[in-house]
């Protein structure tokens, strides 16, 4: 407070000077100085409050993502490089061709494995599989081409596509079969042996989870058809699917492959559909 007085009994005494000084010259009006001229008043920095409860949902939120992050990392590898269980498998696929009479087949062979014995058992199987199962009956004609679905270090999947033509048949019927092979044993993997198979389900009852690649067949289309008596029981149908090296004579009940890393099925259907109707599931093996 003597501070503050002090200060205005010095701006007083500068005041009455100015006047004296002025007393020869013509009068001019008084200058007024308040309070705040002498005291202005300190310029005030914006004050940000930070909420505690926020900053530590912040630090929840970068955790999470780290999290994410991480598991994004790990899904990356795809099923068929997983099943290697670190030991990859290096190999290169050729084509072969088997001709007889009306029948054309192309067919995958393996080669450059570093175990020639499973090699020659995996390439035996894919041959049998493709070629024994042939009716030449009445046959007309028959061609089949393959695709390779997933070329991994541990597993491959291949998917067939062809049509058979019968004497006595109105139109030639559209065939698919899958073959999906473990590298390290040379064994075919069915559907049974590496997907949930109660997800499967679940995504056919609700119809939701997948969708239809064949041209011109609506989803609802298609659930329709299933949940109309085509398939009576889900699970032990699925049960049946793929091929089977060790029991050539299983009759499948439908196929499974593996691309880009998603399950993908092929499930017997009318003609009108297509003969087989391939459906993609959404979610990542």
């Amino acid at each position: 407070m003597k501070k503050h007085m002090t200060l205005i009994g010095a701006a007083a005494v500068m005041m009455l000077m100015a006047s004296g000084c002025a007393k020869d010259k013509e009068p001019q009006e008084p200058v007024t100085l308040t309070y705040d001229d002498i005291f202005p008043e300190p310029v005030q920095q914006p004050v940000i409050v930070r909420d505690e409860q926020s900053m530590v949902q912040e630090g929840r939120t970068e955790q999470a993502e780290t999290v994410d992050d991480a598991e994004t990392e790990t899904e990356a590898v795809p099923f068929a490089d997983r099943i290697a269980e670190g030991q990859a498998i290096v190999y290169n696929i050729e084509t072969s061709a088997y001709e007889e009479g009306v029948v054309s087949v192309e067919y995958p062979q393996l080669a450059g494995m570093a175990d020639g014995e499973v090699q020659g058992q995996i390439n035996e199987n894919i041959k049998r599989a493709v070629t024994d199962s042939i009716v030449t009956e009445n046959l007309r004609s028959y061609e089949m081409q393959y695709e390779t679905a997933s070329k991994g270090s541990g597993m491959v999947s291949f998917i067939f596509r062809g049509m058979a033509y019968y004497e006595g048949s109105a139109y030639p019927n559209n065939i698919v079969k899958t073959l999906n092979i473990e590298l390290g044993t040379g064994k075919s993997i069915r559907l049974k042996d590496y997907s949930d198979i109660a997800g499967v389900v679940s995504c056919l009852e609700l119809a939701d989870g997948y969708s239809v690649k064949n041209d011109g067949v609506d989803m609802a289309d298609f659930s329709a058809f299933l949940n109309n008596g085509s398939v009576t029981d889900y699970a032990m149908t699925l049960l049946d699917f793929d091929i089977d090296f060790e029991n050539p004579d299983l009759i499948p009940a439908g196929y499974s492959a593996v691309r880009e890393n998603h399950l993908v099925l092929f499930i017997e259907a009318e003609h009108a559909m297509g003969d087989y109707v391939e459906i993609v599931f959404d979610k990542n093996l």
